[in-house]
């Protein structure tokens, strides 16, 4: 049986938005159906999965998850989690009930699969991928599929690692690489399924995988090396030139702000500052000036604007110094060698500062370990991560030259990058793509995400792409949760009806989150359209706002 998609279809145009308040009320489980299910998870610690996969699996653990509370933490994960998935999740008070099935395949993919009620489960499979370098098999991930009744799915990259970046599980550990990158969500599909089939007693009708940062690449590779084991895919802010981010632009942006490798020129109190220099620059030039940059390729800006003047206090933050200005000169601009020459084409975007904290610029008085997250993510992808022959912990990553290591580099992205642009087996067998990414993104630029789409769209040609991709360009938008404008979407039902029933979203309604006073709405389109501000009208309603596609030479 597929349940219906829990959220409401409002009148905008075909649009989706998230409200929580819409999800239909679940039909009560009696106790009798409780200790059924109760008893048909602990059958399942007697399944074998050896043969279910491409190589030997095992159950170690099925056991009945109840009136399990969540944690404040927990809960704001939860809706995090759904803002980064595209699938409106509330801050639920208690897990919903399931069967957990840990297991593992071989040789070192952890997993997590968790199956709902039986009269909740809608009929389908859903894979969460894990995001940044993985390592653990995480619990708030697989939440909002769960709650929309999915059997879901996630596992911890095929290594253990200490989240978000931590790179030295991948010394010279080649298949370590090969399942991270790729593998491991293949083969979790692979025993996932198997097992939703074993419990229910059918298969899942439809196969669907989401994920933000490396786990939009989990969906970028699906559809491209295995694209029979999901009917849609979901992807926000995938890293199609993962290896070369790693290796030459986290490097680049880290000694930016740390040039000795270790002390920070300067901390994420400057970000209030450094968000109005970007502003006061360009955030009128949409013809809107609401503190949302909606497209910084239209942004020329100078941080030299915030350099102290006589009176102002550095201090205080009331101003940068010549020092500050010049790293933040180098986090807008390409990465470049001693003699100019750029060697990866994807600055950090003006526009994305409110994205700073953590990722780039660290927080004033914390000794979070592995904060922030590029400096972090230099150092131990440099030693151990970038290349097959990584020099290892002793190695200065300072001194680490991307020219010179190139024809290296190249060769691990071989492994790590998702950037083959035919997608015609996945197309031809009837699978449909959406892609979000935000302007706002401190940690990958969409520009990244827009030249690989139109690579796919030149050689598979656009019409035939707008039959079964979509990408969506969000203004504001940070990495995961969060922005300065409008960033809550729902494209996990809009992803649903397109593969099962055939209905082509044509945009979708974006919201603030749910703390926000304002509580702004805002269309987006399908690239290369996008809203522009009609000039009159409340510009905190969709409704003042128009679709504008560009004209296109091919």
């Amino acid at each position: 049986m597929i349940r219906t998609v829990r959220h409401a279809l409002l009148p905008l145009v075909g649009s989706l938005v998230s409200a929580s308040a819409n999800a239909a009320t679940p039909p009560a489980t009696t106790q009798a159906a409780i200790d059924d299910f109760a008893a048909r998870c602990e059958a399942l610690n007697g399944l074998s999965i050896e043969n279910a996969a491409d190589t030997p699996g095992n159950i170690v653990a099925a056991t009945l998850v109840k009136d399990r509370k969540a944690t404040p933490p927990e809960k704001i994960m939860f809706m995090k989690r759904g803002h980064s998935q595209g699938n409106v999740t509330p801050q639920l008070d208690t897990f919903p009930v399931h069967c957990r099935v840990e297991g593992y395949v071989t040789p070192a993919v952890k997993f997590n699969l968790l199956l709902p009620l039986t009269d909740t489960w809608n009929g389908r499979f859903l894979l969460a991928a894990c995001d940044a370098w993985c390592g653990k098999v995480g619990e708030d991930i697989v939440m909002p599929g769960l709650y929309d009744g999915y059997a879901t799915i996630t596992n911890d990259g095929g290594h253990y690692g200490r989240a978000p970046f931590d790179g030295i599980w991948a010394y010279k550990n080649d298949q370590g690489r090969i399942d991270f990158a790729y593998r491991a969500n293949h083969v979790s599909a692979q025993v996932g399924k198997f097992i939703t089939k074993a419990f229910y007693g059918s298969a899942p009708k439809y196969s669907y995988i989401t994920g933000f940062s490396k786990g939009g690449n989990a969906g970028l590779f699906a559809v491209q090396k295995y694209p029979e084991d999901f009917d849609g895919v979901f992807v926000k802010a995938p890293v199609v030139n993962y290896n070369p981010k790693n290796a030459a632009h986290f490097p680049w942006i880290a000694l930016a702000v740390h040039p000795d490798g270790k002390t920070p020129l300067l901390k994420a109190d400057k970000i209030p500052l450094l968000m109005k220099g970007a502003n006061d620059a360009c955030d009128a030039i949409d013809g809107l000036k609401d503190g949302v940059i909606d497209d910084p390729r239209k942004c020329k800006y100078d941080p030299v604007a915030l350099l102290c003047k006589p009176g102002q206090s550095e201090a205080k933050n009331e101003c940068l110094n010549q020092a500050q200005v010049d790293a933040v000169r180098k986090l807008y601009a390409k990465p470049v060698n001693a003699r100019g020459d750029v060697y990866f084409d994807y600055p950090t975007d003006i526009g994305s500062e409110h994205d700073w904290a953590r990722s780039i610029l660290p927080i004033p008085g914390s000794n979070e370990v592995g904060v922030p997250f590029a400096l972090n993510g230099a150092a131990t992808g440099i030693r151990y991560f970038v290349t097959r022959d990584t020099p290892g912990p002793n190695y200065d990553w300072t001194q680490f030259d991307y020219v010179a290591e190139k024809a290296k580099i190249d060769d691990m992205s071989t492994i790590f990058d998702p950037d083959e642009i035919d997608l015609s087996a996945f197309y031809k067998r009837g699978g449909k793509l959406l892609i979000v990414h935000g302007w706002g993104d401190a940690m990958i630029t969409a520009n990244m995400t827009i030249d690989w789409f139109e690579k796919v769209r030149a050689h598979m040609g656009k019409d035939t792409v707008s039959k079964f991709a979509q990408l969506y360009l969000v203004p504001g938008a940070n990495h995961g949760s969060g922005g300065s404008g409008p960033y809550v979407f729902d494209t996990q039902d809009a992803l649903v009806k397109w593969v099962e029933e055939g209905v082509t979203p044509t945009e979708f309604l974006l919201t603030d989150g749910p703390a926000d006073p304002t509580q702004r709405t805002r269309p987006m389109y399908p690239y290369p359209a996008y809203a522009k501000y009609k000039g009159k009208g409340d510009p905190n309603v969709a409704s003042s706002f128009k679709r504008v596609t560009p004209k296109e030479t091919r």
